[in-house]
Order: structure tokens, then sequence, then C-alpha cells
């Protein structure tokens, strides 16, 4: 019971990390560990096909494609 509370405490804490962070790259680190620790919580819960889904559809592809396009637009930014 006392690693679903750490992972909670985690999760919260990546939550508002990610949602305060004015850095964008920063941001998107923030919600990738927000999202280790959702897939931690339902490995836990014994929902290993969720957890396995949580890591590889949305630390795989989404954060992947956040982080592509964050990377993409600063190149714009620095030049203006």
């Amino acid at each position: 019971m006392i690693i679903f509370y750490i992972l909670s405490i985690a999760a919260i804490a990546s939550a508002a990390l990610a949602a305060s962070t004015k850095n964008l790259l920063h941001s998107t680190l923030w919600l990738t560990f927000l999202v280790i620790d959702v897939a931690g919580i339902f490995f836990y819960l014994e929902d290993f096909f969720i957890s396995a889904v949580q890591v590889l559809v949305y630390a795989g592809a989404i954060i992947t494609l956040i982080l592509t396009s964050v990377m993409l637009s600063r190149r714009y930014q620095d030049e203006e």
C-alpha cells in the first residue's frame, strides 16, 4: 500500500510541475514522469495491459511527438 501512496504523490507532484513550469522542454519531461507514475500505479493494481499501453502509447509516441515539435519550434524561435 505504501508503494501506491508514493506513486500517487509522485504523480501529483509531476502534474503540478508540468503545469507550472514555463520551459516547454521541462514541462514535457515532467509529463513523461507523470505518465510513468500512472503506469506504475496501474502495474501495482495488477492491470498489466493498461500499464504497458500507457508506457508504449503515451511515453513512446505522444511524448516523443511533443518533444519533437517543441525542439523544432525552438529553432525558429531562436532565429527571430
